[in-house]
């Protein structure tokens, strides 16, 4: 994913985040966790908007990191956690969405795990709650998870106390809506990317490895092969591919070598330059997201 589209997953995540705040979980008041979920619950005992107090926890979110993990993790936090709380500043004054609190919390939960879904996919993070859990990970070594779980837990206890129970469980279908979208966004992600393995002739192999890399734009890994049945020399070139790319490359391989093998596979998972890492600049090859 180049800069640009990072940048813009990164902001319209943290957009849709804040306006699932202001349309639906606000006004309806519920608070499904997070550093949002806090300002709100927080809202009605110190008689300050939840705006202005979500401000105050992300500062003081940031110069906990800064103090106590250093420069480098806030500058993985601070973009995303100050535009959530800027995006629901421009958004305070839209009408709100619902005052029914099950509708609310059915399409906030989805929302926000859309918004997630594009933030965490942009390698960006929204700070929050998440800065807290690295500070007792680091100094306590207590587990991220736990500690999400239990800070999480503690906003929808608070909420059920300062507003109704009732209203506490709608939260926490929202947060189990958030939950469940993510993981399905995440799943249609990893299988996204197909791993086609071609096996053809030494005589073509030049033609095709470099259609891969300059056409395509994709990297290859070639084996050596001998074939069972005509006992001759293969080469088989693997390489991983978006879906939509698929026809184009086995129309590719056809149209060098009618007598080719091409074999597609699912992923669970690509973890490497141009997937899950960055890709470096670079003279020679090319490898593309």
């Amino acid at each position: 994913m180049s800069q640009v589209k990072q940048y813009s997953a990164l902001v319209l995540g943290t957009f849709i985040e804040a306006l699932c705040f202001t349309l639906l979980q606000s006004p309806n008041q519920l608070a499904s966790g997070g550093t949002t979920g806090a300002a709100l619950v927080l809202s009605p005992i110190l008689q300050i908007s939840s705006v202005t107090i979500l401000w105050a926890i992300t500062f003081i979110l940031l110069f906990s990191s800064f103090f106590f993990l250093g420069v480098h993790a806030i500058l993985k936090s601070i973009i995303g956690s100050l535009l959530v709380p800027f995006f629901i500043y421009l958004t305070k004054g839209l009408p709100p969405l619902t005052h029914d609190p099950l509708l609310a919390s059915i399409y906030s939960g989805l929302g926000v795990g859309i918004g997630l879904s594009l933030i965490f996919r942009s390698g960006g993070n929204t700070g929050g709650f998440t800065v807290i859990s690295q500070i007792l990970h680091t100094k306590m070594n207590i587990k991220h998870s736990v500690s999400i779980i239990f800070m999480d837990a503690t906003v929808l206890i608070s909420g059920a106390i300062i507003f109704s129970t009732e209203k506490a469980l709608y939260a926490l279908i929202g947060s189990l809506i958030t939950r469940i979208t993510m993981e399905c966004i995440q799943a249609k992600a990893k299988h996204a990317n197909k791993i086609v393995y071609v096996i053809s002739s030494i005589e073509f192999e030049d033609k095709i490895s470099t259609t891969i890399l300059h056409d395509l734009h994709k990297g290859l890994t070639k084996v050596s092969g001998y074939g069972g049945y005509i006992h001759n020399e293969r080469i088989i070139m693997m390489t991983v591919i978006s879906l939509p790319m698929v026809n184009k490359l086995k129309s590719i391989v056809q149209e060098i070598d009618p007598q080719s093998f091409v074999i597609i596979c699912d992923t669970n998972e690509v973890i490497g330059e141009g997937f899950s890492l960055p890709v470096p600049s670079r003279s020679k090859g090319l490898i593309a997201n």
